[in-house]
């Protein structure tokens, strides 16, 4: 007997020529980035030697920024195209690089979080900048990280209002639903964890620099959560025949 369509889904982990496989590796490799840089910023002393010094743990976040924004670039394609099926295959003659449907959720979901990653594409290269000052912590660091946290919460509201018809919804049986409200999770404490890391001519209290630092952890882990989700959602959607998110977390 057939096993039902979700658990079938869950079973399947390899779709090299899907572009949302591919979306997915992406995003869940960008997460794992932030959450082993966030996790050696909060308890440096339980992290291994080589990521226990600022300096790399600010080349982490970088590298796993660039993930995130390929991936994001990738889901935006794909919301600009429809439901793509392949990505490692020719071409197809209907393929578009450019294009605003501003009246389509799912695409300004990514469009929002494609910016989002930039934002943080900028925070996290002038955080390898060494010897700033306050002020230019706050403009080049601090500034591009609160508008990429709020570019990734209004993206995931818009994304799990595509999922939901509306406002809100309850669909614990939806793998889709899952990853919206995931990511959503991971969007708030990205924003929470912005808040906490501003920046003032005083130095920064302990428990708000150690709050930051677990509030990113804990956004990372959901945005990696919410990644390895895009794969059996994948298959899901091609089992139950049902429409795909076509949205991310990371967001």
């Amino acid at each position: 007997m057939a096993p039902p369509t979700r658990v079938a889904a869950f079973r399947s982990f390899w779709a090299p020529n899907r572009l949302g496989f591919s979306i997915a590796v992406f995003f869940a490799i960008g997460a794992s980035h932030f959450l082993v840089a966030a996790l050696a910023a909060t308890w440096p002393e339980a992290s291994p030697a080589f990521v226990r010094d600022a300096r790399t743990q600010a080349w982490v976040f970088f590298a796993g920024s660039l993930f995130f924004t390929c991936g994001a670039w990738l889901q935006w394609l794909e919301a600009l195209n429809g439901d793509v099926a392949r990505s490692l295959e020719a071409t197809p003659p209907s393929w578009r690089w450019f294009g605003w449907h501003p009246r389509n959720l799912g695409y300004l979901a990514c469009s929002m979080q494609l910016a989002g990653t930039l934002f943080f594409n900028v925070n996290t290269a002038n955080g390898l900048i060494q010897e700033l000052t306050w002020r230019e912590q706050e403009l080049l660091i601090w500034g591009p990280n609160m508008l990429g946290s709020i570019c990734f919460l209004l993206a995931s509201y818009l994304a799990y209002a595509e999922i939901s018809h509306g406002a809100a919804s309850f669909e614990p049986h939806s793998v889709s639903w899952w990853v919206a409200v995931i990511n959503l999770l991971g969007s708030v404490a990205f924003q929470l964890s912005a808040l906490d890391s501003f920046v003032t001519s005083a130095p920064s209290p302990a428990a708000m620099v150690f709050s930051s630092n677990l509030l990113t952890a804990i956004g990372a882990l959901c945005f990696l959560i919410g990644s390895y989700l895009l794969i059996p959602e994948l298959f899901d959607s091609d089992r139950a025949g049902s429409r795909k998110a076509g949205f991310s977390p990371m967001a």
